[in-house]
């Protein structure tokens, strides 16, 4: 019996110690998850507050960045800095102003506000087994602008069409015709469906056309190709999934917004004038040797589209030039300064049916495309839109939008996104030099068909800083 009484009092020492632990791990996890309460408060807060700060990025009579430098970006404007801080004090009021730093983080093109905040919180029952403060930290980015970029060249939207009439098909949505020497730097998708015997989504008529795709580019095909006497480099990918419109998201030109320039169609014949943005009613004609110096802005053709005629010139150019020769346009075109976007539009304040987009045989045009940097950061989201044919209405089986006809014998330097979502776009003749020869363009297209056509070299660069994007928003991170 003394042995027995002995081994019963042993357990008091355990249960003591047990009791010791028990209450030390609550003690933990209730301070743990007062900590969790007090990140998701933080994370909350640092949320709201970072888009707060985007917004003030595409507010009216603001510079549309988060620095005032770039490359890399520098210290937040202060006007955003304002906006976080109202948003913090708002959600979490009393917090140390000194504990959220506000910065403008460099994968995000400058578009981007981030705002990281520190705080502690309370241990109510384990500081004496672990001691000091819990800390807690959050990270909130959001964006608000341009950032994501394609990486085509080329996107044709056709998506085939087997009952259309001729030509209209989408077999080929893609056709080089003429033996042109074609090559992107940027990838080609085409998302028409049509198989190779049916002539396929990528084609040739001509006798020896090439067409390759530079670096790490490729030629990805919903359906089949025919490629005949086309020298393609490298194979196109056939069987491929379609991408949707890349600009998308891109909302339509405010047409009602601009400035009326004329209520009727205008007509040069043989004369220079310097033409302002706005929406021009019945279309721009250009008869014979007249010259059109277009200011920085958005031209609207509201029915009638824009016609080139023959040793006509078309010319961007920064404000203040009256005059400009093809020797002397780059001088008088800067970067940043410069910069138009010809939107084709049909019956959209009276002006009539939706017109062509031409350039005749000996024309020259020489456009920059839209930049808001030179007019008063007006319209950001269409940044590197040079040409763009209203979306509406989209092609039937009885109706096809007029062309989008960039050729000629002329000189033509253009650089941007050439955007058609329901037309076909014809690149060919002898653009770029009388006579034919090499063509090198900053150009992008996404269009309903492409057609590049001539006797004539063409190699289309790429650049993402020069093609349009559409505008990101919303928390990142």
């Amino acid at each position: 019996m003394f042995g027995l009484d002995r081994q019963r009092g042993q357990i008091l020492p355990l249960f003591a110690f047990c009791l010791v632990a028990l209450i030390a791990m609550s003690a933990l996890l209730y301070d743990a998850a007062d900590a969790l309460v007090t990140r998701r408060n933080y994370q909350n807060a640092g949320d709201a507050a970072a888009i707060a700060g985007s917004h003030i990025l595409n507010s009216a009579g603001t510079i549309r960045r988060c620095s005032a430098t770039s490359s890399p970006p520098g210290a937040p404007r202060a006007d955003i800095i304002a906006a976080v801080y109202a948003s913090i004090d708002a959600n979490l009021p009393g917090f140390n102003r000194s504990r959220v730093h506000i910065s403008c983080p460099p994968a995000w093109d400058n578009v981007g506000v981030r705002v990281d905040l520190e705080g502690t919180g309370l241990r109510f029952f384990g500081g004496p087994i672990i001691g000091g403060p819990m800390q807690v930290a959050t990270t909130s980015t959001a964006v608000n602008g341009q950032v994501t970029s394609t990486v085509f060249s080329v996107v044709e939207l056709d998506p085939w069409n087997a009952s259309w009439p001729n030509n209209r098909r989408g077999c080929p949505s893609l056709l080089l015709s003429g033996g042109p020497t074609v090559t992107f730097d940027g990838s080609v998708q085409v998302n028409s469906a049509c198989p190779a015997a049916n002539g396929g989504a990528l084609a040739t008529n001509g006798n020896a056309a090439t067409l390759t795709v530079a670096g790490t580019a490729r030629i990805s095909l919903v359906g089949g190709y025919s490629p005949g006497p086309l020298m393609i480099t490298p194979a196109p990918l056939t069987g491929q999934p379609a991408v949707k419109d890349p600009l998308e998201s891109v909302p339509p030109v405010p047409v009602s917004d601009l400035t009326v320039r004329s209520t009727n169609k205008t007509t040069l014949n043989n004369t220079t004038v310097v033409l302002e943005p706005g929406v021009y009613r019945g279309g721009i004609e250009l008869r014979n040797s007249s010259k059109a110096l277009l200011l920085p802005g958005i031209y609207v053709m509201d029915g009638g589209g824009m016609s080139l005629g023959a040793q006509s010139q078309v010319y961007a150019v920064n404000p203040g030039v009256t005059d400009v020769t093809t020797s002397t346009w780059s001088a008088n075109c800067a970067d940043t300064t410069c910069g138009v976007l010809i939107y084709n539009a049909g019956t959209a304040s009276g002006g009539g049916a939706m017109g062509q987009f031409s350039v005749a045989a000996g024309a020259v045009l020489k456009l920059r495309a839209y930049d808001e940097r030179a007019v008063a950061d007006e319209y950001p989201e269409y940044r590197n839109m040079l040409i763009w044919q209203a979306r509406t209405p989209a092609p039937t089986s009885s109706y096809a939008q007029p062309v989008v006809q960039l050729n000629g014998g002329g000189d033509v330097d253009i650089s941007g996104t050439v955007y058609a979502t329901g037309a076909t776009v014809l690149m060919g003749g002898t653009s770029g030099g009388s006579g034919g020869g090499a063509v090198n363009l900053t150009l992008q297209f996404i269009s309903w068909d492409l057609q590049i056509q001539g006797n004539v070299s063409f190699r289309f660069f790429y650049s993402s800083e020069d093609f349009a994007r559409p505008a990101d928003y919303g928390l990142v991170e």
